[in-house]
């Protein structure tokens, strides 16, 4: 489903990634590990389009992404993406449903009531009826981030990319967490690539992927 060819990013004079090849499968959760300034996050962050390669290319269902620009990358990545990250980045003046909502205002596709509806129900889903109308703040950090984890799956997204998503969570919320990831893996076939230096998680994945020097280790 997600394919990256020959992937090389340098900053400056340091080549960070160097002909990175991965391929992505409907469904799994891929795991990518490594010591701190490997190029984790860079690579999750161009196979998520937030940043651009300087050579190689991405593929999402044989549609390269790479030379995507402007409201086309913008619209993509609202679409077909989700992403998670260490800290939930939650909007703190508006609620758990508000903030759930706002990717699908933002894609414009459905009624506000549909998308309350569908906000609501991947908010229950993920345990958290009984803090709907509640700010971050009034909320603890695992139910922020699975918050977060909702807002993510808004708009039916093809794959959701995660850096560091249980890195600031205690051990409990973090393997809460972890479960929960691999519940929609099963219940909705939801596809994840998660960078993380949780070992338990990166083992349980589907596919571990370990890049060192800028290479994935074979």
């Amino acid at each position: 489903m997600l394919r990256a060819e020959n992937i090389v990013k340098r900053y400056g004079n340091l080549v960070v990634l160097k002909s990175i090849n991965l391929i992505v499968e409907q469904g799994k959760i891929v795991s990518i590990v490594g010591a701190s300034g490997a190029g984790k996050s860079t690579l999750l962050h161009i196979l998520g389009t937030l940043d651009k390669p300087d050579r190689g290319k991405v593929f999402l269902d044989d549609r390269e992404l790479t030379n995507l620009k402007g409201g086309q990358l913008a619209e993509y990545r609202n679409r077909y993406v989700g992403f998670i990250f260490q800290f939930h980045n939650l909007l703190p003046e508006f609620t758990a449903l508000e903030n759930v909502c706002i990717p699908a205002y933002l894609a414009n596709h459905a009624s506000d009531k549909d998308v309350t509806m569908r906000a609501t129900e991947l908010l229950e889903r993920l345990g958290l009826r009984d803090r709907l109308h509640h700010k971050p703040s009034e909320m603890s950090g695992g139910e922020q981030q699975r918050t977060a984890v909702a807002r993510a799956l808004m708009n039916n997204p093809s794959v959701v990319f995660a850096d560091e998503p249980s890195g600031n969570l205690d051990s409990r919320n973090a393997e809460e967490l972890h479960n929960l990831f691999f519940r929609l893996r099963d219940e909705l076939n939801q596809t994840f690539v998660i960078v993380t230096h949780n070992e338990e998680l990166a083992n349980m994945a589907d596919q571990k992927v370990e890049i060192k020097d800028g290479m994935i280790v074979e």
